[in-house]
């Protein structure tokens, strides 16, 4: 097993939660496909016949980019629930030119 692919790709999800905190949409969408192509590798590669160390170093490695997922969710609800409390869902109650009342 090539550990190291583990590594980049826990390092591009630890990415992937930078980007997300700083509303970066470019290093996200950048990141987001670096780690589609890491994923894809991992995929290809033969994880079938791990020792038990490697085993245990992709079980551990994948704990935590679980971790950093749920925090990147947890990031994005919060973008998500912060423009809806700024932009509301219904338009504004307003008169028009003619008096009538428009909106809601």
């Amino acid at each position: 097993m090539n550990r190291k692919i583990f590594e980049q790709l826990l390092k591009v999800v630890e990415g992937q939660l930078i980007a997300a905190r700083k509303l970066d949409g470019v290093a996200l969408t950048r990141l987001t496909r670096e780690r589609a192509s890491l994923q894809e590798q991992i995929s290809l590669s033969s994880v079938v016949a791990l020792t038990p160390a490697d085993r245990s170093f992709a079980k551990q490695t994948l704990l935590k980019i679980r971790e950093l997922d749920r925090r990147i969710k947890t990031c994005a609800q919060l973008v998500i629930d912060s423009i809806s409390t700024i932009v509301p869902a219904a338009s504004p109650v307003v008169y028009n030119a003619r008096g009538y009342i428009r909106g809601g």
